[in-house]
């Protein structure tokens, strides 16, 4: 027989080379079909990881927000309207500076002038000292309602612990708007986290607005629609100093 001839009747005898060049082949393809599939798997554990991070960031920003102060309109609506369920009490608002200036440069008149006030304690006045009772002295409570927005601020003891600050308008009133002129210095950030509430009587409430925050030297406080009351009082919840220059109170009398 010739070389490199085959007889007709000679089966045919697969090389070895044959089988191990196609036991690489299925390696290679069994290799390759383990990448992509690590691929696929990394790709997947990245794509849940991205995933995780977005709902993450979702939730801590919109936890953020809310104890932060900073809540959606659709959110802030709920959130009062659940309060005023739960508590009976009409919710107002923070004004903006420039809407205080508004209420300030108009001719609303501020009913809360020149009426008698009383707070829980006198700054450097010992509680048992009867000569500061009608509240006109330093620190007395009247003076926030002398109409002047400088001088001779009302201020309560420096140990005073849920101190308080109210006045009587002789008589209701539709009450729109609320603002308090804190003392300019040191003592400015002691008073935080306080509630201006509108009373029909001293002992019932129809309104309030909790104000946290101890930045700003004028707060303003509006009520929409107005609240009706004939009291309004100031207080905090924890051991602070209630001081202001001023508290005027805008709103029309009741007929």
């Amino acid at each position: 027989m010739a070389f490199g001839k085959r007889n007709k009747t000679q089966k045919y005898q697969a090389s070895p080379f044959v089988v191990v060049k196609h036991s690489a082949r299925r390696r290679k393809g069994n290799l390759s079909s383990l990448v992509l599939q690590r691929i696929t798997d990394i790709g997947t554990v990245n794509t849940f990881l991205f995933l995780l991070f977005v709902s993450n960031t979702i939730v801590f920003y919109t936890v953020s927000r809310r104890f932060n102060g900073v809540i959606n309109p659709s959110d802030k609506v709920k959130m009062l309207r659940d309060f005023k369920k739960n508590t009976g009490l009409q919710q107002g608002s923070i004004m903006y500076h420039s809407a205080i200036e508004n209420v300030l440069n108009s001719e609303a008149v501020n009913v809360a002038l020149k009426k008698t006030a009383a707070q829980s304690s006198t700054f450097g006045v010992d509680p048992l000292d009867a000569s500061n009772l009608d509240g006109s002295g330093e620190g007395g409570a009247n003076n926030a309602l002398d109409g002047n927005r400088l001088e001779m601020i009302s201020q309560t003891g420096a140990k005073d612990c849920n101190p308080w600050w109210q006045t009587h308008l002789d008589g209701s009133y539709n009450i729109n708007h609320i603002i308090i002129f804190k003392k300019p210095d040191s003592f400015q950030h002691k008073m935080k986290k306080f509630h201006v509430e509108v009373l029909k009587s001293l002992e019932e409430a129809t309104a309030e607005v909790f104000h946290k925050s101890a930045a700003g030297e004028i707060i303003g406080v509006e009520f929409k629609p107005p609240a009706r009351g004939e009291f309004v009082r100031i207080r905090m919840e924890e051991c602070g100093i209630i001081h202001m220059l001023q508290v005027e109170v805008y709103g029309t009398p009741l007929s």
